[in-house]
């Protein structure tokens, strides 16, 4: 590749293509656009179109008889046949244009085995269809003969299957001779009493006396059970007659729907079965199949023969300066696309740190803030409490003082009653008592705010 990158391949004239010769090089998987430029390689590309072309025809024709022997339907035989041949076209066209020439023919060889294969395949369905149509009289023929002998062999089958039918005829006649047995006997006791009444017996006595007698109630003994076992055998016979009846119709009914569906069977199936024996019964039929076979094999195998044992040409040479070109377009743009990446990537790298620090400082200031509003807060508590407790002290010393004012009032009144002189002395217990409430309230005060 270093070495086609180097080189410098000049491109020659562009020729213009008519319309059909185009179109028969496109069907050869080429790139016009590149072709155009490489006159010596018209006519191998133009040869390969034509084959992969006719090849779809040929797969239309054989698709459609196929489906018509399916369904024995003209329009959807035709619809089936022209997607069939555009599909097997296609396949062709792919297998085509995907081979490419190199300079190692077992590396292209290596290379080109499946799509043998799969041109194998193609050939296979595409020449089976069409042996059947050339050989359709024969083919014709075989059917009817398989016909017959899977009727034969039904019929037995059926016969196996009904074979009470058998069995009750077999009892009718052993009824009838049951009958017949019977009657021979009363006849021949009939001729013995005539015999005897004639004289014509071996007593020789002519009238009807002791012997003729027994012999006459021998035969109405027999007449009798004669009588009786024609009707008890008739009745039998009677209904036994119903019964196959019954079954004959079952049985004609099965016979002809079974003759009915195999003269039906010579559909796609049947017809290859008929091929195959009439192939093993006949060797020239065999060896046609396999000619037509081996034919289509070439036929499918031959693009991809040509372009194996072709020589290298200049639209090789275009095809893989294009590729090689597209390859290393197509690896600097990757490579760009890499650099833009890592560095948008940096970007939402460093955007997230700076990100993550503009957080930490402002959690920072946050908790400064925090902290401060904590510290006033507590102040302003301090103050609010300092100075509920204050009222409550002022409170509770007035209501001492006025306890105390109150009781010094009511020993003042008992004092003047009793004694005018210890006024002084009062006086100076209000005093201490008073100084003694403030200093305490003072000293209350102290305590709370340390």
């Amino acid at each position: 590749m270093d070495k086609l990158s180097n080189k410098q391949i000049e491109i020659p004239h562009k020729y213009n293509l008519g319309p059909l010769y185009r179109f028969f090089c496109w069907c050869s998987g080429v790139r016009l656009y590149l072709l155009r430029s490489c006159p010596t390689d018209y006519n191998k590309f133009f040869g390969i179109g034509i084959i992969v072309f006719l090849t779809g025809i040929m797969a239309s024709i054989t698709g459609s008889y196929a489906l018509f022997v399916i369904f024995d339907s003209i329009p959807l035989a035709i619809i089936f046949g022209i997607f069939w041949g555009i599909l097997i076209f296609f396949l062709d066209w792919y297998i085509v244009a995907s081979l490419k020439k190199e300079e190692r023919f077992f590396s292209e060889l290596m290379f080109s085995i499946p799509r043998i294969i799969l041109a194998i395949l193609l050939a296979i369905v595409i020449s089976r269809p069409l042996e059947l149509k050339l050989f359709e009289k024969e083919i014709n023929g075989m059917l009817q003969s398989i016909q017959s002998e899977n009727s034969i062999e039904y019929n037995k089958l059926t016969d196996t299957e009904f074979k009470q039918i058998s069995e009750l005829k077999q009892e009718n006649e052993t009824f009838i001779n049951e009958i017949k047995k019977k009657e021979q006997l009363r006849n021949e006791l009939f001729k013995m009493v005539i015999e005897e009444a004639e004289g014509r017996s071996p007593t020789s006595r002519i009238g009807k006396g002791n012997v003729y007698r027994e012999k006459k109630a021998e035969y109405d003994k027999i007449d009798k059970e004669l009588l009786e076992l024609k009707q008890l055998n008739n009745n039998r016979i009677e209904q036994n007659k119903e019964l196959i009846a019954q079954l004959e119709t079952q049985k004609q009914t099965q016979l002809s729907k079974s003759n009915s569906e195999i003269k039906n069977a010579d559909g796609l199936l049947a017809r290859f079965e008929a091929m195959s024996a009439l192939a093993e019964k006949n060797v020239t039929v065999k060896y046609a199949s396999w000619f037509i076979f081996l034919l289509f094999v070439l036929i499918e195998a031959s693009p991809i023969i040509v372009k194996l044992l072709s020589r290298r040409g200049p639209y090789d040479e275009l095809i893989e300066k294009e590729e090689y070109e597209k390859q290393i377009e197509y690896k600097k743009q990757k490579i760009k696309a890499k650099v833009l990446a890592n560095n948008y990537l940096e970007l939402l790298k460093q955007k997230d740190e700076l990100q993550l620090l503009s957080e930490k400082r402002n959690n920072e200031n946050l908790v400064n803030e925090i902290e401060k509003a904590k510290d006033e807060i507590n102040k302003l508590a301090v103050g609010h409490w300092k100075k509920k407790e204050i009222e409550s002290l002022n409170k509770l010393v007035e209501k001492e003082l006025n306890e105390q004012n109150h009781k010094v009032e009511n020993m003042e009144e008992t004092l003047e009653e009793e004694n005018l002189d210890e006024e002084p002395v009062i006086e100076m217990e209000n005093s201490e008592m008073q100084e003694n409430g403030e200093q305490r309230s003072e000293n209350e005060e102290n305590e709370n705010l340390n």
